[in-house]
């Protein structure tokens, strides 16, 4: 019998789907019915304008592709640290999730949609935001409740590039990165934090954020987790933005 794996939070990182912890599940009747639930998104914000039929259409959508998905983390051991709120990540086709690495259909949108998602969710000022509101864990009511940036067309293809090439790590997600139009392989760390920088800003640039508000930001991470270099080559990139 076929066997599939089977993801927790702790299986990947922002952009990092290394698969950790790896469970794996009989392919069967009973799990298909189990993946393809019901009524999904009943309990989200936009179930009552968007039709059931719409969501389960979406759904299997997303069932046959790269998936974006979240771990649920423990509020405790983040902030004690200073590390990350939201770890998004781009999880490869084929992959099962488990209660804690929720993953979001996207009734609209494409591939692009996908990677502009991950990119704000990872970005800097949006896990500050989270963090404001979050008391112990990152769920659907939290994250349906925080303000995302309203990108022009241009920035918006910039951060959907951006975002697409740091999850296009390899062959699991050559569909994907064919759809964005952005090369696959493993990136060096100056070409990752170059491209995360640039995500960054944009963002912080679509909420007419200034400098002195991004150390304000910076206040609530430690350096393990924000790295000075990092900061000094986002707020440098924001400057030439501005």
């Amino acid at each position: 019998m076929e066997l599939l794996p089977l993801w927790k939070g702790e299986s990947f990182n922002q952009y990092n789907p290394h698969g950790k912890e790896t469970r794996w599940c009989p392919n069967g009747t009973k799990l298909r019915k189990k993946i393809e639930k019901s009524r999904p998104g009943d309990k989200s914000l936009v179930a009552s304008t968007i039709s059931l039929a719409k969501r389960k259409s979406a759904l299997l959508v997303e069932l046959k592709r790269a998936r974006v998905a979240f771990r649920a983390i423990h509020r405790g051991a983040g902030f004690r640290t200073g590390s990350r709120t939201i770890v998004a990540c781009l999880i490869p086709p084929s992959v099962l999730l488990s209660n804690s690495a929720p993953y979001l259909i996207f009734v609209d949108g494409d591939e692009k949609a996908q990677a502009v998602c991950l990119g704000v969710m990872n970005s800097l000022p949006f896990d500050w935001q989270a963090r404001c509101f979050v008391e112990r864990n990152i769920n659907f009511f939290i994250l349906e409740g925080l303000i995302v940036p309203q990108f022009n067309a241009k920035d918006y293809l910039e951060v959907a590039m951006a975002a697409a090439r740091l999850s296009a790590v390899d062959h699991r997600f050559y569909d994907f990165a064919q759809a964005v139009g952005v090369e696959v392989g493993p990136l060096n760390n100056p070409e990752r934090q170059r491209l995360r920088v640039e995500i960054d800003a944009l963002v912080a640039r679509a909420w007419e954020l200034t400098s002195n508000e991004l150390e304000l930001m910076f206040q609530s991470f430690t350096t393990d987790a924000v790295p000075q270099n990092y900061r000094n080559e986002l707020l440098a990139r924001l400057e030439e933005l501005t």
